[in-house]
């Protein structure tokens, strides 16, 4: 299974590789936006602890990315992106009374003798109002891993899932409920003294399920 995510990523880390004279450019800082940040550690032969969604399917659509770069080497990097990752810890058992795991994550490609993750104090969190119109998020948590799926050499992996539920109310009054119906209305054909009444209500029955079961299996 697959689900969408809009994301706020953000990286902090030092290299002196990087730092440059304030004086030179006349400038507290340097900012770049999208790609500008990576040919210019290109240019002064330098890197970056490039990254990748270890879990997503298809390409990553990023709204914005901003670099700043102090005179000290510091750096902060902003990403707002939109995925599509893949969920292939989905438990459907006891829909829609299941309770989901979802996981974003975050894999650094250079091997971690050169770049680790560590946690970004208080940064780490779910949206207000995530997944309103289906899900309930509980909690979440975060965990760093080191792993060689991707190329082989020990890599940082940087985990962040949460907990979600579903509402009830919709298959409450949109599957529950109409199926109570049809029950009913089976049941009370039994105490019409018609028989000729009975088929013809057990029959619309029938086809009301029949009706009602396809409704269901396509949404």
């Amino acid at each position: 299974e697959n689900y969408g995510v809009v994301g706020s990523l953000m990286l902090d880390w030092v290299d002196p590789a990087l730092a440059f004279n304030p004086e030179s450019c006349g400038c507290r800082y340097l900012s770049f936006s999208g790609d500008a940040f990576a040919q210019y550690v290109l240019q002064h032969a330098g890197r970056w602890p490039e990254f990748v969604l270890f879990n997503q399917q298809g390409n990553r659509w990023s709204q914005k990315r901003m670099t700043v770069l102090h005179p000290d080497g510091h750096v902060q990097y902003f990403e707002r992106f939109t995925a599509t990752l893949q969920a292939p810890d989905f438990d459907f058992r006891k829909f829609p009374f299941d309770t989901q795991r979802f996981y974003i994550r975050v894999e650094l490609v250079a091997p971690d003798w050169l770049y680790r993750f560590a946690e970004l104090p208080g940064y780490s969190g779910t949206g207000r109002q995530l997944g309103e119109e289906e899900w309930i998020t509980r909690s979440f948590d975060t965990r760093i891993t080191t792993e060689t799926e991707t190329t082989g050499l020990p890599v940082s992996r940087y985990s962040f899932g949460f907990t979600a539920d579903r509402h009830l109310n919709y298959y409450a009054y949109r599957i529950f409920l109409p199926v109570l119906v049809i029950i009913v209305i089976a049941w009370v054909t039994l105490f019409l003294r018609d028989y000729g009444k009975r088929v013809e209500v057990a029959g619309g029955n029938l086809l009301l399920f029949i009706a009602f079961n396809f409704t269901i299996s396509s949404d």
